[in-house]
Protein backbone atom coordinates (compact mmCIF):
# COMPACT_ATOMS: atom_id res chain seq x y z
CA UNK A 1 0.00 0.00 0.00
CA UNK A 2 1.25 3.45 -0.86
CA UNK A 3 1.55 6.14 1.76
CA UNK A 4 -0.14 9.51 1.66
CA UNK A 5 0.90 11.87 -1.12
CA UNK A 6 2.88 14.81 0.26
CA UNK A 7 1.43 18.25 -0.30
CA UNK A 8 3.58 21.09 -1.54
CA UNK A 9 2.29 24.39 -0.31
CA UNK A 10 3.20 27.65 -1.96
CA UNK A 11 5.24 30.07 0.11
CA UNK A 12 3.36 33.15 1.21
CA UNK A 13 4.63 36.33 -0.47
CA UNK A 14 5.20 37.99 2.90
CA UNK A 15 7.49 35.13 3.94
CA UNK A 16 9.84 35.59 0.97
CA UNK A 17 13.11 37.46 1.06
CA UNK A 18 13.22 40.77 -0.81
CA UNK A 19 15.27 39.26 -3.67
CA UNK A 20 12.97 36.22 -4.01
CA UNK A 21 9.90 38.46 -3.96
CA UNK A 22 11.48 40.62 -6.69
CA UNK A 23 11.98 37.53 -8.87
CA UNK A 24 8.38 36.42 -8.35
CA UNK A 25 7.13 39.91 -9.16
CA UNK A 26 9.07 39.83 -12.46
CA UNK A 27 7.62 36.42 -13.30
CA UNK A 28 4.10 37.52 -12.37
CA UNK A 29 4.43 40.70 -14.43
CA UNK A 30 5.62 38.68 -17.40
CA UNK A 31 2.57 36.42 -16.98
CA UNK A 32 0.28 39.46 -16.68
CA UNK A 33 -0.73 38.88 -13.08
CA UNK A 34 0.33 39.38 -9.46
CA UNK A 35 2.30 36.98 -7.28
CA UNK A 36 -0.96 35.85 -5.70
CA UNK A 37 -2.45 35.28 -9.16
CA UNK A 38 0.29 32.96 -10.43
CA UNK A 39 -0.96 29.51 -11.46
CA UNK A 40 -0.26 26.32 -9.54
CA UNK A 41 2.84 25.19 -11.44
CA UNK A 42 4.48 28.57 -10.98
CA UNK A 43 3.53 28.72 -7.31
CA UNK A 44 4.99 25.26 -6.74
CA UNK A 45 8.29 26.48 -8.17
CA UNK A 46 8.16 29.56 -5.94
CA UNK A 47 10.00 27.59 -3.27
CA UNK A 48 13.14 28.41 -5.25
CA UNK A 49 12.53 31.62 -7.21
CA UNK A 50 15.83 31.49 -9.17
CA UNK A 51 14.70 28.12 -10.61
CA UNK A 52 11.30 29.57 -11.42
CA UNK A 53 12.88 32.49 -13.25
CA UNK A 54 15.21 30.15 -15.16
CA UNK A 55 12.26 27.94 -16.18
CA UNK A 56 10.31 30.96 -17.43
CA UNK A 57 13.34 32.11 -19.41
CA UNK A 58 13.85 28.61 -20.89
CA UNK A 59 10.18 28.24 -21.79
CA UNK A 60 10.15 31.62 -23.49
CA UNK A 61 13.38 30.91 -25.36
CA UNK A 62 12.06 27.55 -26.55
CA UNK A 63 8.84 29.13 -27.73
CA UNK A 64 10.63 31.90 -29.61
CA UNK A 65 13.37 29.69 -31.06
CA UNK A 66 13.45 29.35 -34.79
CA UNK A 67 12.60 25.97 -36.19
CA UNK A 68 10.54 24.25 -38.82
CA UNK A 69 7.31 26.06 -37.98
CA UNK A 70 6.69 29.72 -38.77
CA UNK A 71 6.25 31.96 -35.70
CA UNK A 72 2.60 32.69 -36.55
CA UNK A 73 1.85 28.94 -36.61
CA UNK A 74 3.54 28.44 -33.23
CA UNK A 75 1.59 31.35 -31.76
CA UNK A 76 -1.68 29.97 -33.14
CA UNK A 77 -0.90 26.55 -31.63
CA UNK A 78 -0.10 28.19 -28.29
CA UNK A 79 -3.44 30.01 -28.28
CA UNK A 80 -5.32 26.88 -29.36
CA UNK A 81 -3.82 24.71 -26.62
CA UNK A 82 -4.39 27.43 -24.03
CA UNK A 83 -8.03 27.76 -25.04
CA UNK A 84 -8.64 24.00 -25.09
CA UNK A 85 -7.17 23.76 -21.58
CA UNK A 86 -9.27 26.72 -20.37
CA UNK A 87 -6.16 28.66 -19.32
CA UNK A 88 -6.91 32.05 -17.82
CA UNK A 89 -3.97 33.88 -19.34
Amino acid sequence: MLGAMPTLRSPRPEDLSASDREILERVAKRRGTTIEGLGGIWKAQAHWPPLLEANIREASAAFLATGGLPMLTKQAMHVGVSMSNACDY
